[in-house]
């Protein structure tokens, strides 16, 4: 856990004052517009650019929530690489690469809670902070050093209900100290510390494999530009049409989404405002994962590039630690599936981009100054790809 800090992003009462002007005036906020060439999302020599550059930084893992407990674990491939995390007796989470150190088989599978990690194929087991604990008829390995064999650790830490990770690939000393200085920036959590930390009970993991450039859903939740159009009938008839509150910390966003209930507090005092169940925040915690707040409900979304055309799409649902077990989460809209729905809706909206990508109409896709969070993002990530690119041909 991170130390106390102040907050780099507008507290409750600014966000009101500021989404209140924006009603008034029917305006957004507005930033940078971004051109983002056709090509980049098309061509595999780029993706395996962005991959690399991806497993040389540090990145959100799992929301702490999902290894509550001493022996609780789940896996995830990050990047391409199968990981998981399992919390220890001592209660610290740690990261490993999800292979046994006889034969590779992948130790965990899912998630699940157990006193020690035990490998299905020949029952190799490990201690819950790793080490090699037994290996069945161990005189068949003659010097074997059970020391030296325990699972292979990955850089981690907890920071404010998430577990985040370090490079899982560092190509030289350089690009390891740029890691290190970019684990440092996501070692603070005081941005969405407030959100998330009550949101201690895990209570639905969804994982699915989406036939699109991670890029693409990344762009889908950064603007409210859509939300007419695309969400008629779910989003915008509680929240608004193009009118977003904007904030960048360090390569990461965070976006507002406000309800139309939010000019009830327009008579009262300041000091009561909250945005608790009159906004939708959602943060982009660069590169690959959102955090987005909803009455009762809290979603961390990790996007995974596959391959070009493919994304493994997983997302963890959470709830406040208080409420009771048997009390189901609200939906903002009244009974069932609000959510649900339009994250269907955007899932469709990105699947017409990706098919589209390759109609041959477009040489770059259009994001103008209302969509400036997905402006950041791209020019985070080519700042990332040069960066690397000037290390290795230096």
């Amino acid at each position: 856990m991170s130390s106390p800090a102040t907050s780099v992003l507008a507290d409750d009462v600014e966000i009101v004052r500021r989404i209140l002007a924006h009603i008034d005036a029917g305006t957004t906020d507005e930033g940078e517009a971004w051109r983002e060439p056709v090509e980049n999302y098309l061509s595999p020599g780029r993706f395996a650019a962005e991959l690399r550059m991806l497993r040389a930084m540090p990145s959100v893992f799992v929301p702490s929530a999902s290894i509550p407990g001493p022996g609780d674990h789940v896996a995830r491939t990050a990047f391409g690489v199968p990981l998981f995390a399992v919390r220890g007796r001592d209660r610290r989470a740690r990261g490993f690469r999800n292979a046994c150190r006889h034969r590779g088989f992948a130790l965990v599978e899912g998630a699940g809670c157990s006193n020690a990690l035990v490998c299905r194929y020949h029952g190799w087991t490990y201690r819950l902070d790793g080490s090699l604990s037994h290996v069945p008829h161990a005189e068949a390995f003659p010097g074997l050093d059970a020391s030296a064999r325990g699972l292979v650790e990955v850089e981690s830490r907890e920071v404010d209900g998430l577990v985040v990770i370090g490079a899982l690939e560092a190509v030289d000393e350089g690009a390891r100290a740029r890691a290190l200085a970019a684990l440092a920036a996501l070692a603070d959590g005081t941005p969405w510390r407030d959100k998330l930390v009550p949101a201690q009970r895990l209570v639905h993991v969804d994982s699915t494999v989406r036939a699109m450039n991670w890029k693409v859903l990344v762009e889908q939740f950064l603007e409210g530009y859509h939300i007419r159009s695309t969400h008629k009938d779910t989003f915008f008839p509680v929240q608004y049409d193009d009118l977003n509150v904007v904030e960048t910390f360090g390569p990461n966003s965070r976006i507002t989404f406000p309800y139309r209930n939010i000019e009830r507090l327009r008579d009262r005092p300041e000091a009561t405002w909250t945005t608790d169940a009159r906004a939708t925040y959602v943060y982009q915690l660069f590169p690959n994962v959102m955090i987005a707040t909803f009455p009762d409900l809290v979603l961390v979304i990790a996007i995974d590039p596959v391959d070009v055309d493919h994304s493994a799409v997983v997302v963890y649902s959470m709830v406040r630690g208080d409420r009771a077990p048997s009390e189901p989460p609200r939906d903002p809209a009244g009974a069932g599936g609000f959510i649900t729905r339009g994250a269907v809706e955007d899932n469709e909206m990105s699947a017409g981009v990706q098919h589209g990508l390759r109609a041959g109409a477009n040489e770059f896709v259009e994001f103008g100054k209302h969509e400036s969070a997905i402006g950041h993002f791209h020019a985070t990530l080519d700042e990332r790809l040069a960066r690397m690119a000037g290390a290795t041909a230096s």
